[in-house]
């Protein structure tokens, strides 16, 4: 991870200067919320959508908005990027609580940090080898106002990421507080039936609405493809013929196997080809 620069509620800065106080609630109590955004060439993909979700999080948090200026901060993030040499990169935009008190908070204004890092592939590239998935069960997620947002306070997703880890696994599959199927650790996920049926689960299993997920059931349904939004249970994994991942940073990723079962991934491979083409940022 490389930040050799960072900017500071607007101000550039060497990142060995910026030094976060004891008191940041964001350190203390994850009292904060982020957007990660992928960024080519000056163009910041789907911006607009990645603002929408993190005010909607600001409000959750009963966080101060009024600050929030987007261009500014599209073109803080751009000169960063550009100070820093980057043609492409991840930006990850952090907006938290300013300090004063301890859970009861003093004040409900913010400050933000923007940070980013380079990435190497100037578009969105599959994955040559197929991810390996397991269940995550230990802690389930639960369905609350909380469930849909980005939070600083990621725990869970650690420990289920972790746990993919010390198994062996590419990644997590995490269930929600019914035993449903909810996500990944950093991803939504998609199963395509021997039908074609393309399912996701909905919103309201406590998912993280994911910018890329919304983008794609969008283009699919456009495109003449039956995208549902149903619950989805353990067994259903066994039932897909092609099973893939996505977030805004990466794209898609496709699945070779979850446990025992195995998947193909030529649809996987197409949607790609369309998010590089055909998908409007």
């Amino acid at each position: 991870m490389i930040h050799t620069l960072v900017c500071f509620n607007g101000s550039i800065v060497p990142a060995d200067s910026w030094i976060m106080g004891p008191a940041n609630r964001s350190f203390r109590y994850g009292d904060g919320v982020f957007e990660s955004i992928r960024m080519h060439q000056g163009q910041l993909f789907f911006v607009d959508d990645h603002f929408e979700r993190l005010v909607s999080g600001m409000y959750t948090l009963g966080l101060d908005t009024t600050f929030l200026n987007p261009l500014q901060l599209c073109t803080e993030m751009l000169e960063l990027c550009s100070q820093s040499g980057f043609a492409t990169a991840r930006i990850r935009l952090t907006v938290f609580r300013n300090e004063g008190g301890n859970y009861r908070p003093s004040t409900d204004q913010c400050s933000y940090l923007i940070t980013a890092e380079p990435l190497t592939d100037s578009v969105y590239t599959i994955n040559e080898k197929g991810l390996r998935l397991g269940l995550y069960s230990e802690i389930r997620k639960p369905i609350n106002s909380l469930s849909g947002i980005k939070s600083s306070n990621a725990l869970l997703y650690v420990l289920a990421a972790r746990h993919a880890r010390d198994n062996g696994w590419d990644d997590a599959v995490m269930l929600n507080e019914h035993g449903r199927i909810c996500e990944a650790t950093s991803s939504n996920l998609f199963l395509v039936l021997p039908d074609k049926r393309i399912l996701t689960p909905p919103v309201s299993e406590g998912i993280l609405p994911g910018v890329m997920r919304k983008n794609l059931l969008r283009w699919f349904r456009e495109n003449g493809y039956q995208a549902e939004e149903v619950i989805l249970l353990t067994d259903d994994f066994y039932r897909a013929e092609e099973v893939f991942l996505c977030n805004a940073i990466q794209g898609i990723r496709w699945v070779i196997g979850f446990r025992e079962r195995r998947y193909f991934s030529s649809f996987a491979r197409n949607v790609v080809e369309a998010l590089n083409t055909k998908v409007p940022v």
